[in-house]
């Protein structure tokens, strides 16, 4: 059994940036987090944002950041191809398939650690641990988030159609992709 903090991106400012975002301040409490506790972190995204704004995916970003602030690069593992919170998930669990019983402690924002508290649980039958961050999103995602956690409810797995073109939306530098680039 291993523990391990999970860090989820959320967004990159151009170009390839992490200033002023809520993903840099999930990578501090995180960083705060390893700190006190010395846990393996998994940091989560991919390429989800034109070329004009992101040609590094995320979880590459969030490691250059850790290992700039202090983290050994062997206790990050970083996922670099996800596009959404689905895939956030269903990536670490392929890095990290080895450990049968891993103990997760999330780091996001409150709706977004409510969401991928669902899917863990059921998708993988996990109860992560959550640290839930209180930040202002704006009203219009705010209102998003709910619905997208009703979709996490009824999509475990993130296969049905809204998640799917979500994803497609957020195809960039992928080949067969008409957002390849």
């Amino acid at each position: 059994m291993s523990q391990y903090i999970f860090i989820p991106s959320c967004e990159v400012a151009p170009l390839n940036s992490l200033e002023n975002t809520q993903t840099l301040k999930r990578l501090k409490k995180g960083l705060a987090i390893w700190q006190n506790h010395n846990r393996t972190i998994i940091v989560s995204g991919g390429i989800y944002l034109p070329p004009n704004v992101q040609t590094v995916p995320s979880g590459q970003l969030m490691k250059i950041w850790l290992i700039a602030n202090g983290v050994p690069a062997e206790q990050i593992i970083a996922e670099t191809n996800s596009r959404d919170t689905y895939e956030n998930i269903s990536g670490a669990m392929q890095l990290i398939s080895s450990d049968t019983n891993p103990q997760i402690t999330v780091v996001s924002q409150w709706q977004h650690c409510f969401r991928i508290f669902i899917t863990f649980f059921r998708a993988y039958h996990i109860r992560v641990k959550t640290k839930p961050m209180f930040y202002s999103i704006g009203l219009k995602s705010t209102l998003l988030e709910f619905i997208i956690i009703l979709i996490h409810l009824f999509d475990k797995n993130g296969t049905g159609k809204i998640s799917s073109r979500n994803r497609s939306n957020r195809t960039y530098g992928r080949q067969g992709n008409k957002h390849a680039t």
